[in-house]
């Protein structure tokens, strides 16, 4: 059964336009190690990031909770099979409001944007 469905979409201008004017250490409150692994990759870096954004904002909504107070942008991890395939991974706070939830994730972008939905399943 489907408990809840997030979506988030990205604008790449802005989305480059804060990392590029952003302190030093900004994308490690953002993104895990694995996470920045994973989008410095690839020639397009920005466009993956921004993605890997959307996803962490979509599951955050399908909670219900946005993220609140005590929760971190890496307690949401977005990670990739082999194959490209991208899952959510949760943890700190998020461990304890997804449950036995199972959780379904989908990202895209173009050249002007970046989205992702998210579907929890129990």
């Amino acid at each position: 059964m489907i408990r809840a469905i997030g979506t988030d979409v990205v604008e790449l201008d802005h989305f480059t336009g804060v990392v590029n004017g952003s302190r030093p250490g900004f994308l490690e409150r953002l993104f895990t190690q694995r996470e920045i692994e994973h989008c410095e990759r690839f020639k397009d870096r920005m466009a993956s990031y921004a993605a890997v954004f959307a996803a962490k904002e979509a599951f955050l909504k399908a909670l219900r909770t946005g993220l609140a107070p005590g929760m971190r942008w890496t307690d949401v991890e977005v990670l990739h099979e082999e194959s490209g395939a991208p899952s959510v991974v949760a943890h700190g706070r998020c461990v304890k409001l997804l449950g036995a939830g199972v959780v379904h994730v989908s990202l895209t972008h173009s050249r002007r944007s970046a989205a992702a939905v998210v579907v929890i399943e129990d």
